[in-house]
């Protein structure tokens, strides 16, 4: 699933970057990160709360120290870093839109050639030598080479026929599934390739996932499905909630996993994990709606 994000990624740059999508600084700080700011508030102090409340060791002293904490050092909820990503980009948004809009097609593969190169081939290097090389660009983190992306292959400046698509994500998936067995059947302790390999497998830019994502983005473009009216009400609602529902949905999970120490994997396995999501999915649209419901706050999410 290391291709989730990264696409989501692809598809903000697809729309972000469209130049028929004005942005000024008063949208920009009014409207974007204004959004993103207030969110990363009230729902840090939400979850703070929720830790106090599901833990009795918590004092009032703590629970603000916690609050302040996870807003300013990201310290909170795991999901949260997802917050920052979006201010980060928010914050750059009008230069690239600026590159997006006068660069060349030649320039924009340049840029993305730097950025593969230098954000994921070299670290690529770098984790299975050991060795920190001193090449670097001005840049240290991979998200705006999957925003381009994104553009670029809804532009039509990358075109991928849909049946290699196809070929390469399931490939790529292939083997990272091999590397994940690899990393779990083998003892950490016994071989250093191991820790390295599980490094790679926890970040976005491995070169592998850049590659899988891309063959995701692409087929999912390609694809065009018939229209089913009740399905498409259904895709088009969750749609509308989806902020909502990132932002709730680890509440739930925490509640069964950490509070009620639930184990699927001694209660059902796969089946059950499946459950948990499909019910954590519905319970989270459920509350919401509810919330978009609320003056102020359906601003938010």
């Amino acid at each position: 699933m290391m291709w989730a994000v990264p696409c989501f990624v692809m598809a903000s740059g697809a729309l972000l970057l469209d130049s028929k999508r004005i942005l000024n600084m008063k949208k920009l700080f009014g409207k974007y990160i204004l959004r993103m700011l207030l969110t990363l508030v009230v729902f840090s102090v939400i979850f703070s709360v929720f830790d106090a409340v599901t833990t009795e060791h918590y004092t009032v002293t703590e629970t603000i120290n916690d609050i302040f904490s996870d807003i300013f050092l990201g310290t909170g909820w795991i999901h949260m870093w997802y917050l920052y990503l979006m201010i980060a980009i928010y914050l750059l948004l009008p230069f690239y839109k600026l590159i997006a809009k006068n660069a060349s097609a030649s320039e924009l593969r340049y840029l993305m050639l730097i950025y593969a190169v230098f954000l994921s081939v070299i670290p690529f290097i770098e984790t299975l030598s050991g060795k920190k090389l001193p090449v670097y660009i001005c840049v240290y983190t991979i998200y705006p080479l999957f925003l381009f992306l994104g553009h670029s292959m809804h532009t039509g400046l990358i075109k991928l026929p849909k049946n290699a698509c196809g070929l390469m994500f399931l490939i790529c998936a292939g083997i990272s599934t091999m590397l994940t067995v690899y990393c779990i059947s083998t003892d950490p302790a016994s071989s250093e390739t191991v820790n390295k390999v599980k490094e790679l497998l926890n970040v976005y830019n491995f070169p592998l996932y850049i590659v899988l994502s891309i063959a995701a983005f692409g087929f999912m473009r390609k694809t065009r499905n018939q229209t089913v009216p009740v399905l498409d009400t259904i895709a088009s609602e969750i749609d509308s909630c989806s902020f909502g529902i990132y932002l709730i949905h680890m509440a739930f999970l925490k509640l069964i996993f950490e509070v009620i120490k639930f184990n699927p994997f001694e209660h059902g396995g796969v089946i059950v994990i499946v459950g948990i999501c499909l019910v954590t999915l519905i319970i989270s649209y459920g509350v919401t709606r509810i919330l978009k419901l609320i003056p102020y706050v359906n601003k938010i999410i």
